[in-house]
C-alpha cells in the first residue's frame, strides 16, 4: 500500500487499478494473519515419536495412537490446504494487479498532469505576492502577506514532490513477478533519463538553466525551482511509458544551426501525383455512327 497521497487519488481515479490494489492488500493481509502450522507428516511423525517415547520410558502402548495421528495429519492437511489457497490468491493477484496497472495507468498519470497544473496554478498566484523573493530570509525581511505566502509555497513544493514520485512510480516499469533478476533493462533505461532530468518539462535539457536542470536531475525540489517551472510553460506529465519515450528520443535527435538558428531542410521531396480518375458515366455516352 502506498504512503503518497498523491498516487493514492491518482490510482483511485482508475476503478481498475483501485479494485485490484485493494484485491492484492487483502490477499497479502489474508496470508500474514494465517496461523503458524506444520506439514501434514511431520505433524503426523510428531504424534507417533511422542508415542513411541513415553513406550519406551514407562512400556505402556498408548490408546488410540493411530487415530491420534491421523486426525493430526488431517488437521495439518487442512492447515496445509488454506495456507497454499492463500498463497495462490496472493501471487495471482500480484499479476491480475501488474497487468491492470500497466494496462490503465494511462489514466492515472492523466490525473496527475492535472494536478500538477492545478499546483503551478497556485504557485503562479503566490509568486504575484512573492515578487522577487526567492529565499525564505528574503521572505522574513518583507515581513507580511509575504511571509504566509512562502508557507503556502512551501506546501506547493511538497505537493510537487509527491506528485513527481508518483509519477515515477507509473513509469517506471517494474518486474512483472515472477521475472527473474536481472531481467529489468527497461527499467534502468527509464531511470537513467529520469536521472538526467527528462520527464519535467517540454523542453531540450540544453535550454533548461543549470539550476533548474540540477533540481530536475536530483528530485530535491525547491523554492526557486517551483516558482521557475510555473512560468516555464513547459512542465507535464507524461501520458504513458511509450509517450515519455518519444518525447525522450525527440530531445535528444541533432539539431543544426548557424547564426539565424535551426537549420530547416529544404532539399526537394519527390511527391507523387496521382492519376486522374475516369470521368463517372452519366448514361448520355453513345457510340458515333460512321457512314462511309
Amino acid at each position: 500500500m502506498t504512503t503518497n497521497p498523491e498516487l493514492t487519488v491518482a490510482l483511485a481515479v482508475v476503478p481498475e487499478i483501485e479494485r485490484t490494489e485493494r484485491l492484492l492488500d487483502e490477499a497479502r493481509k489474508r496470508l500474514r494473519e494465517h496461523p503458524r502450522g506444520m506439514p501434514p507428516d511431520a505433524a503426523r511423525d510428531s504424534v507417533i515419536n511422542d508415542a513411541v517415547n513415553a513406550f519406551q520410558a514407562d512400556g505402556k502402548w498408548p490408546a488410540n495412537i493411530g487415530r491420534d495421528a491421523a486426525k493430526a495429519y488431517a488437521d495439518a492437511s487442512a492447515w496445509e490446504a488454506e495456507r497454499l489457497a492463500r498463497e495462490r490468491a496472493k501471487e495471482s493477484t500480484e499479476l491480475l494487479a501488474w497487468d491492470t496497472r500497466m494496462t490503465y495507468s494511462s489514466g492515472a498519470l492523466e490525473h496527475l498532469g492535472t494536478r500538477l497544473e492545478e499546483i503551478l496554478s497556485n504557485v503562479r498566484a503566490a509568486a504575484e505576492t512573492l515578487g522577487h523573493v526567492r529565499t525564505a530570509d528574503a521572505a522574513i525581511k518583507a515581513g507580511g502577506a509575504v511571509v504566509e505566502t512562502w508557507g503556502r509555497l512551501q506546501g506547493l513544493v511538497d505537493d510537487i514532490t509527491m506528485v513527481r514520485a508518483a509519477q515515477w512510480e507509473l513509469l517506471l516499469p517494474r518486474l512483472r513477478p515472477g521475472t527473474p533478476a536481472g531481467m529489468d533493462d527497461e527499467r534502468r533505461k527509464v531511470s537513467r533519463w529520469r536521472n538526467e532530468g527528462y520527464g519535467e518539462v517540454r523542453t531540450r535539457l540544453i535550454d533548461v538553466p543549470a539550476f533548474a536542470l540540477e533540481v530536475m536531475r536530483s528530485q530535491r525540489y525547491t523554492e526557486a525551482y517551483v516558482l521557475w517551472l510555473a512560468t516555464a510553460g513547459s512542465a507535464y506529465v507524461p501520458a504513458s511509458l511509450d509517450y515519455f519515450a518519444a518525447e525522450v528520443t525527440a530531445a535528444t535527435e541533432p539539431v543544426s544551426h548557424d547564426d539565424h538558428g535551426p537549420l530547416l531542410d529544404y532539399s526537394p521531396h519527390v511527391t507523387a501525383i496521382p492519376e486522374s480518375a475516369a470521368p463517372a458515366p452519366t448514361g448520355a455516352e453513345r457510340t458515333p455512327e460512321l457512314s462511309y
